[in-house]
């Protein structure tokens, strides 16, 4: 399994598999956030991330009170976005 390895501004990282680059799903779901629906997030997140993955996501920006605020996990999901839209690896 071929994969894109993700590394957000801020540091998260994880490893997406090469394969969502051919869903038309995800492309649906990016073509709706480009279009500023930020309801598609969590369909796209369950697309493309692990369970484990997106754990570790809501994790990583999770607040000391157990929230995991939109406005931290936001600019994350754009950073995997476009990398993911770049290929890299």
């Amino acid at each position: 399994m071929a994969t894109i390895h993700v590394k957000t501004e801020s540091g998260f990282e994880c490893d997406i598999n090469e394969m969502v680059l051919d869903d038309m799903e995800v492309l649906d779901y990016l073509v709706a956030i480009d279009d500023g629906d930020s309801t598609k997030y969590p369909k796209l997140l369950a697309k493309i991330l692990t369970p484990e993955a997106k754990k570790a996501l809501y994790d990583y920006v999770r607040t000391e009170d157990g929230r995991v605020p939109y406005a931290a996990l936001s600019p994350e999901i754009s950073d995997i976005i476009h990398s993911i839209k770049n290929g890299k690896n």
